[in-house]
């Protein structure tokens, strides 16, 4: 069996002074992969490099990113979370469309980008 993998970028961000910028996260992982495998590695990676986190995640309070974006009860990305998640078509253009609001577990394209922004109100 030949395990395949594909490299996916998520930017995060929270449009605050200071944290618009927000982080780049990339990562190679196994061909099946979904948004909550993929966040499920950003939450692994800020756990052992909490100095990497966008913003201070606090226990008791919000303890990853998952938390933060996915809302489990309703197998979907929470409605205020502004989503951008493109592939490269043919020509390399981000313009494939990965459906992950509609399909939390939807197998995301390979050298797919994923930007993040949760809407923190007014």
């Amino acid at each position: 069996m030949v395990l395949k993998i594909k490299k996916i970028t998520v930017k995060i961000s929270v449009p605050l002074k200071n944290l618009q910028a927000g982080k780049e996260f990339t990562f190679n992982v196994k061909d099946d992969a979904n948004i909550v495998d993929i966040l499920a590695l950003i939450d692994k990676h800020i756990h052992e490099h909490p100095e990497e986190s966008i913003f201070p995640l606090y226990d008791g309070y919000i303890r990853n990113y998952l938390q933060f974006l996915v809302d489990f009860k309703e197998e979907r990305i929470y409605e205020d979370v502004g989503l951008f998640p493109y592939a490269p078509d043919k020509d390399g253009n981000l313009r494939k469309f990965n459906p992950i609001s509609d399909d939390l577990y939807f197998n995301i394209y390979p050298d797919t980008v994923i930007d993040l922004q949760q809407d923190v109100g007014c």
